[in-house]
């Protein structure tokens, strides 16, 4: 009874206030994280036969998953279930923006991507369709598996004609830099035919006034050296350990150096011109730039380099590996066979 009557007590604060907004809802949440043994009253709000007090409960709920969505993990199948079949606007677009944030296990990722698809497919709130596609995308970002889903529900969202959606997936889209027919290619990771060889040495570009020469201590004959001359600096990317301490660097960087298929001696695509190598830079950035993983790319007459930051070494060929052949060194094989026999 008393755990009715507190969530009797939650409800009526929920209700109160113009109706049209959220109310007291960013309040709740406030008082549920300095409270966490109110939360079950919160969800039971979510289920109120008061339509009000769904919409603001799922409004708190989805505030409180952004700040720590593993302390509604023991609710994650009742919100699938019994939230899912809530026929409400306001309750099922706030329950898209908490089902990526959920620690789910895989029967219930599949029952999120149902639900989410059957939203995007049917529904007739296009609030709710939008958020569905944001949200199928997110969880994409962490299962391969769902990437040719995702991908697929961006093409069909920018072909809809409805303008919430198409705004939506451009919003999407837009931090790859690419068209929608690349990125769907690039988030799909098929195979891509390009090797990528890790090259062994620390890099860093160091920062030299603009009037400054070549340094004694810059070596051409490394792997991979490169100077540009601005109005503002020198830059000189070059192995981490020729710099000397006292230089100002931006230091931690590793290269991938990109392999394309058809490529002669020279550096030339043997039967093909400068359009063989489109899209080979958004086959790589794209899943990278998903994974939030800052990546640089610098090429020459002969061959193309993508640098990550070395912490992000490990993380970024294991993305890139789903599409690309990654060649290791020598000296990076035996590290990270050393590291994995530890691990096991």
């Amino acid at each position: 009874m008393a755990a009715l009557s507190r969530a009797g007590e939650l409800a009526g604060r929920l209700a109160r206030g113009d109706h049209r907004g959220d109310g007291d809802a960013a309040a709740v949440a406030a008082d549920i994280t300095a409270h966490p043994d109110r939360l079950p009253d919160l969800v039971e709000c979510l289920f109120s036969r008061n339509a009000v007090v769904r919409m603001r409960a799922a409004a708190a709920l989805e505030r409180l998953s952004r700040a720590d969505a593993d302390r509604l993990a023991p609710y994650g199948d009742r919100l699938l279930r019994e939230g899912a079949a809530i026929d409400q606007a306001e309750v099922r677009w706030r329950l898209a923006q908490m089902l990526p944030r959920l620690p789910l296990d895989e029967a219930q990722r599949r029952a999120a991507l149902d639900c989410l698809s059957g939203w995007f497919e049917g529904s007739s709130s296009r609030i709710v369709r939008s958020s569905a596609l944001q949200a199928v995308v997110d969880l994409a970002a962490s299962d391969a598996g769902l990437r040719t889903i995702a991908a697929d529900m961006l093409s069909r969202a920018m072909r809809s004609g409805v303008p919430s959606l198409v705004e939506r997936a451009r919003r999407i889209l837009k931090p790859f830099e690419v068209d929608e027919a690349t990125l769907t290619a690039a988030l799909t990771r098929a195979p891509t035919g390009l090797s990528l060889t890790v090259l062994p040495d620390r890099l860093a570009v160091a920062q030299l006034p603009p009037g400054t020469g070549l340094p004694s201590w810059l070596d051409w004959t490394d792997p991979l050296v490169g100077a540009t001359r601005t109005g503002e600096a020198l830059s000189i990317l070059c192995p981490e350990a020729r710099i000397p301490a006292g230089v100002a660097a931006d230091r931690g960087w590793r290269a991938f150096r990109v392999g394309l298929p058809g490529i002669t001696e020279g550096g030339a695509v043997a039967g093909r011109g400068d359009a063989a190598l489109f899209g080979v830079l958004a086959a790589i950035a794209a899943p990278l730039a998903q994974a939030q993983i800052p990546l640089f790319a610098m090429s020459t007459a002969a061959s193309h380099y993508v640098l990550v930051r070395a912490d992000d070494l490990e993380r970024a060929a294991a993305i890139l590996a789903t599409g690309c052949a990654i060649l290791w060194g020598d000296e990076d094989s035996e590290r990270f066979d050393d590291e994995q026999r530890v691990a096991d």
